[in-house]
């Protein structure tokens, strides 16, 4: 008769342990929310298990309590699982204070630890304790429930790589309708132009732009941020470049005050635009210029000394109104060259974590400067790739390389 007692009370508990499990599955396969889960977890152990006290840990930067009862105050992240609940210091902070329990136990997945259970039992318990009684079913179902929320979350960082890979792509499309490949030579000029962009998508651009009369301006840019929001912006920029080009031409300064309201408009003071642009008039063999927060171009004449055109103002969109705009002028000579160029050219490291460098770049153009911009361009990308060696570029390349006739 005892036998038989004890055979039904048995079958009676994994009866309840079996309903259990299969309420906690049907609520994980319906998509029920993640602190729904977590309630039906602590409301079959708490309600039909008899555990009074139970703090659940996570690996999510960092071992943090996800959910707990029983205990009053603030658990504090674990800095070493092993130590604090297993090993000899076997301490769990609630307040800042150290809280008894009674045991510990990983959770493991596949030979991987995925969580920590402690635990506790009501006070004063007769006889054998719940958590004794029930440890490999609160085990289990402690596995299915961590389980079940890393696979969503891995599932949902999936969906979520996807759609930014798709949006890179799109990005990318756009920007390769921004960036022309080739440019008109002509009797005033010639210039060759090298894009690369990073991870499909990338924040610059250049645009060699007619005017009037033989005019022409050459502008080199670079937003700040990628992706789909950064593409937008600059879109926009480009737009509202040649069309401001077409009546602001004659006064730069106006034509960047403009361009900056426009930009913190569209972006709300949240990115950013660096822009260098130089008006190339012919009938005066000079250029008109403005630096706005943009890697200096280096100018190298035909002879003698390059140098970098530095002056200007900060980047567009940065503040919402500039105070000043310093617009500066440059006579030319035939033979003159004009390299303009994104910080992903000169701030290029190698495996020493030397960057490429202005400098780098001045010495090549005042060595190789009697070479065509195309071939020019072809032997700074040369040198760049042979710095970098194996390290993979850090970010969009872009060269615009003029010389004036």
């Amino acid at each position: 008769m005892a036998d038989a007692n004890r055979l039904k009370k048995q079958v009676e508990r994994y009866q309840t342990q079996l309903d259990a499990l299969l309420d906690l599955t049907r609520s994980i396969n319906s998509n029920t929310p993640g602190q729904e889960i977590f309630e039906n977890y602590q409301a079959v152990l708490r309600g039909r298990f008899e555990v009074s006290k139970l703090a659940l840990f996570r690996n999510i930067d960092g071992w943090k309590c996800v959910h707990s009862w029983g205990y009053d105050g603030v658990i504090a992240p674990l800095e070493d699982p092993e130590k604090d609940l297993l090993g000899q210091r076997h301490a769990m902070l609630v307040d800042g204070q150290a809280q008894d329990f009674d045991m510990a136990v990983p959770v493991e997945n596949e030979g991987e630890v995925v969580a920590y259970i402690v635990l506790g039992d009501r006070d004063e318990q007769q006889g054998m304790s719940p958590v004794v009684r029930h440890m490999g079913f609160i085990t289990t179902l402690t596995n299915v429930v961590v389980v079940a929320m890393r696979n969503r979350e891995l599932a949902a960082e999936q969906l979520n790589q996807v759609a930014l890979q798709r949006e890179l792509e799109l990005a990318g499309e756009m920007q390769s309708m921004l960036v022309p490949s080739q440019v008109k030579t002509d009797t005033f000029r010639e210039i060759g132009v090298h894009y690369r962009p990073h991870h499909h998508v990338g924040g610059d651009y250049y645009d060699v732009i007619e005017i009037d009369q033989g005019e022409v301006a050459m502008a080199m840019a670079d937003v700040s941020g990628k992706g789909m929001p950064a593409a937008f912006l600059m879109s926009n920029f480009q737009a509202h470049l040649h069309a401001l080009l077409t009546h602001r031409s004659d006064d730069l300064e106006a034509l960047v005050v403009e361009l900056n309201e426009r930009v913190f408009k569209s972006a709300g003071g949240e990115r950013f635009i660096t822009l260098f642009i130089a008006i190339h008039n012919p009938s005066q063999g000079s250029i008109r210029y403005v630096n706005c927060g943009h890697n200096p171009p280096l100018f190298a004449p035909s002879q003698g000394e390059a140098c970098f055109l530095a002056p200007g103002c900060p980047g567009l969109g940065m503040l919402e109104v500039l105070e000043s705009v310093h617009v500066d002028t440059l006579d030319l000579n035939a033979g003159d060259t004009l390299c303009l160029f994104t910080d992903g050219l000169v701030e290029q490291e190698n495996d020493r974590q030397q960057e490429f460098s202005e400098e780098r770049l001045q010495q090549l153009v005042e060595q190789q400067r009697g070479l065509s911009p195309d071939a020019l361009n072809g032997a700074i990308i040369e040198a760049w790739e042979a710095h970098r060696g194996d390290q993979p570029p850090a970010d969009d390349t872009a060269l615009l390389t003029c010389r004036f006739r």
